[in-house]
């Protein structure tokens, strides 16, 4: 069996696409196979995918009707054939010509997962690299339940697709696919994948390079959207771990942590959307119960003495005081 598949949807990115896939192609491990999935894109994108296979036989090519990112993450998983799946989004890339071959080295037949870094770039070349972890304390820690409620309460959990390596054969006997058309849909898929895993392998290797772009999903301008889906994704999990799911308490904590981020976005919303979002904070902040870092425990005080507006008035000013203070050491 091929031992990797490398996933990558594709939507209207012509000036990031060739990037992405040569920065794959470089790698000093070569048994791999390459899933291009044009996401129904009205540039020529889907046509440079066509070309770009030409090139190496390890490159697939599907071409579908727009399903959105997780849609197209979804085709992926069904048409891969490699022992384990990577995600990574057609307008980032990977830093480490050695990067696969590092993952794969780190694989023994009983692991799952394994986890890397990755570096922020942003316009005008500013770049930031992502905490390392401590793997002195994760190598202690037993099994993959326990990472999870560690990496929650420590706030290393990433909530992203593509900073880890997967065993596919997971997503397939459990049916972990991405939800459709939904903010939060990583947040989901995290949360069903860790009900499934039993070794995980984290690494501190700055492989993956996450590009800060205009256009991209993490600058979408509808900033009421978050709150509304972040809103089924509440309700869903909190039904779920009712029911007693694994990691009951990591999750719910989790959750609190997104509650506590959309409180700290509240004062960003427009006025016409600001009562919608503070009717869906209201409706979770039983959440906050269930915090577990110490600044969640001081917002669940802050709900707690003077409710939810107030507190995300007090946090809206905080954050306005922090904006400027960044600006003024820019």
């Amino acid at each position: 069996m091929m031992k990797v598949s490398i996933i990558i949807p594709v939507y209207n990115v012509i000036p990031y696409l060739e990037r992405c896939v040569l920065s794959v192609l470089s790698q000093t491990y070569r048994d791999f196979e390459m899933i291009l999935v044009d996401d129904g894109s009205t540039d020529e994108s889907g046509i440079m995918c066509d070309e770009l296979a030409t090139r190496d036989e390890r490159i697939r090519v599907i071409h579908q009707e727009n399903k959105g990112l997780s849609g197209a993450r979804n085709t992926g998983i069904d048409n891969a054939k490699g022992e384990y799946v990577i995600f990574i989004d057609s307008d980032d890339y990977w830093l480490l010509e050695n990067g696969l071959q590092t993952l794969v080295d780190n694989c023994s037949p009983q692991t799952d997962m394994v986890v890397f870094k990755y570096v922020d770039f942003w316009k005008g070349g500013r770049m930031t690299d992502s905490p390392s972890y401590n793997l002195d304390v994760i190598s202690q820690i037993p099994n993959a339940q326990e990472l999870f409620a560690y990496l929650v309460k420590t706030q290393q959990l990433n909530l992203t697709a593509w900073l880890f390596m997967v065993r596919r054969q997971i997503l397939l006997d459990h049916h972990v696919y991405f939800p459709l058309r939904l903010i939060g849909e990583d947040f989901y898929w995290h949360c069903e994948l860790w009900q499934h895993l039993h070794t995980v392998k984290m690494l501190n290797l700055n492989l993956y390079g996450y590009f800060h772009r205009q256009g991209s999903m993490t600058t979408r301008k509808n900033l009421l959207a978050p709150y509304i889906d972040y809103d089924k994704v509440f309700i869903y999990w909190k039904d779920r771990c009712r029911q007693g799911c694994v990691n009951a308490d990591a999750i719910l904590a989790c959750l609190a942590n997104i509650w506590v981020n959309r409180g700290y976005r509240y004062f960003e919303l427009t006025a016409k959307d600001k009562p919608t979002a503070l009717k869906i904070l209201r409706s979770h902040t039983d959440l906050l119960d269930y915090a577990s870092t110490p600044k969640t425990k001081i917002i669940a005080r802050l709900v707690h003495l003077f409710g939810v507006r107030a507190t995300t008035i007090l946090l809206g000013v905080y954050c306005r005081v922090r904006l400027f203070v960044k600006r003024q050491t820019i």
